[in-house]
């Protein structure tokens, strides 16, 4: 807001060579503070040897895990390569971890990137680097969202065993600290760049028009400073968010990328998820995963609809679709981490099942000792190059204490007022797992109501007391509440 770069935060690169078949010079002439943005300009004026110049920041502080966030409005045009980042400069990389916050093709306004390099073996680079990326994509109103026109918003939360990253607040991806996957918490700087040409989206062509900016109206970093509460709940079950996506889900194995939000086969709302195989030759698993907070003890339940198009049918082939829980005693934890206690999974697809019809599949479990997240997988496997997809829809995943199951209101008893909000909401269709639904199912009926007189007078009772009706009374007042709805339904 100075009007000027504040140096005591960060400096202007002046420098010829970069990495990555990058053809561009950075030097401070082309970084600027204009109407309140930071503004990095790529020209097609040569300097010293290289092809064009443009404009590199990166802060002098070195921040260590907490949550990163830019507001930016990318570039276009192809061979333009804008990227908000964190590296350890001050350490060889990749050993410090770079993280990816946001990088964009020029070429491809309707896509963002986010990416994680690490490397465990001291040696040179890099034979040993390793590294994850997933892609973002959204529509509105029907259209895809261009990220080259307006400014959006890109985060990152870097945790001790995690990474989540997000688009205008959407979580599109989280990276798990796995055994062969350590999250580096090597404190890192800030970068903001425009890179010119390279390996990531190809050099400029006659297409190509010059000066472009990237201009960023904000940096932000936040420290936490208390844990907040883990997410109860499963995120866009029905993949319809933000007109069609994955916001809440992270994806495995999707390289093409072949783990997207598609409308060709719905049973809910407007989108449903699409799976098939990476054809990279051998047997490879692609996928979708999201967790929510349990404790040991409850019973977890998860539903899901799957569906073979007759276009994508795996008759006569080698693929196999999973749906799987897996339990953690620590959120956010990698499957082969210490951390990890267990899963239960089913076959929900293969070469015999039926096409062109919608299948239900649930799961239901216990979540075992010690477990603090449940967390939900589909895995599409893929052997000898074999096409097919599968479409999942109407996903759900609640966890119910069974030490009370019953207890709709919480108030420690299972009693009258309980019974009254099954009759209050008879009939009528929920939101799976809330109040008046207690089987979760997404439906009152007998099965919610079974369950409350299964479990009657459990529990402590309030200490507003009143009187409790014998079992005969119950029957008859529950069932002639049901006789009078059905009559008015």
């Amino acid at each position: 807001d100075t009007g000027s770069l504040d140096t005591a935060r960060w400096t202007a690169l002046n420098r010829k060579d970069s990495f990555n078949n990058e053809k561009q010079y950075y030097h401070p002439n082309q970084v600027a503070v204009t109407g309140d943005n930071l503004e990095l300009t790529a020209i097609d004026v040569p300097r010293q040897g290289k092809a064009y110049q443009s404009g590199l920041i990166t802060s002098n502080a070195l921040y260590g895990i907490g949550r990163f966030e830019a507001r930016i409005d990318l570039p276009t045009s192809q061979g333009m390569w804008p990227a908000f980042w964190l590296n350890a400069n001050n350490v060889q990389w990749p050993l410090g971890g770079e993280i990816d916050i946001m990088e964009n093709r020029g070429s491809q306004p309707n896509l963002v990137s986010s990416a994680y390099h690490w490397q465990t073996d001291p040696g040179p680079c890099c034979d040993q680097r390793q590294f994850v990326f997933d892609e973002y994509t959204a529509t509105e109103g029907g259209q895809p969202v261009n990220f080259h026109a307006g400014f959006h918003t890109y985060a990152v939360e870097w945790e001790e065993t995690s990474i989540r990253y997000y688009v205008d607040d959407n979580l599109y991806h989280t990276v798990t600290e796995q055994p062969n996957r350590p999250i580096i918490e090597t404190p890192k700087n800030i970068i903001l760049n425009l890179a010119v040409g390279g390996d990531f989206g190809g050099d400029p062509d006659g297409s190509t028009v010059f000066p472009q900016t990237m201009k960023v109206d904000y940096v932000r970093y936040w420290q936490k400073s208390t844990s907040p509460p883990q997410p109860s709940a499963l995120v866009n079950g029905s993949f319809d968010d933000s007109g069609g996506t994955l916001n809440g889900w992270t994806t495995f194995g999707n390289s093409i990328p072949n783990v997207s939000a598609q409308s060709e086969a719905v049973l809910d709302g407007t989108s449903s998820l699409k799976i098939f195989g990476q054809f990279s030759g051998g047997e490879n698993f692609s996928g979708v995963q999201q967790g929510i907070a349990v404790t040991e003890g409850q019973e977890i339940t998860a539903d899901a609809s799957a569906f073979i198009r007759s276009q994508d049918t795996l008759s006569g082939k080698d693929n196999e679709v999973f749906m799987k829980l897996e339990y953690f005693s620590s959120f956010g934890a990698g499957s082969g981490s210490p951390d990890f206690l267990g899963e239960t999974q089913i076959l929900i697809a293969d070469g015999f099942t039926a096409e062109n019809a919608w299948l239900p599949h649930q799961i239901i479990d216990t979540a075992p000792t010690g477990s603090v997240e449940a967390r939900l997988s589909f895995l599409f496997r893929q052997l000898n190059n074999h096409n097919g997809a599968i479409h999942i829809d109407s996903v759900t995943l609640s966890a119910l204490d069974l030490g009370l199951l019953g207890d709709l209101n919480g108030d420690g008893f299972v009693g009258i007022t309980d019974l009254n909000l099954i009759l209050g909401a008879w009939n009528a269709s929920i939101t799976p797992g809330t109040a008046a639904d207690p089987s979760g199912d997404g439906f009152v009926g007998i099965a919610d109501l079974n369950i409350v007189l299964g479990n009657w007078n459990a529990g402590t009772p309030p200490a507003t007391g009143g009187a409790i009706p014998e079992p005969g009374t119950l029957a008859l007042l529950g069932f002639g509440g049901l006789a009078l709805l059905r009559r008015r339904n």
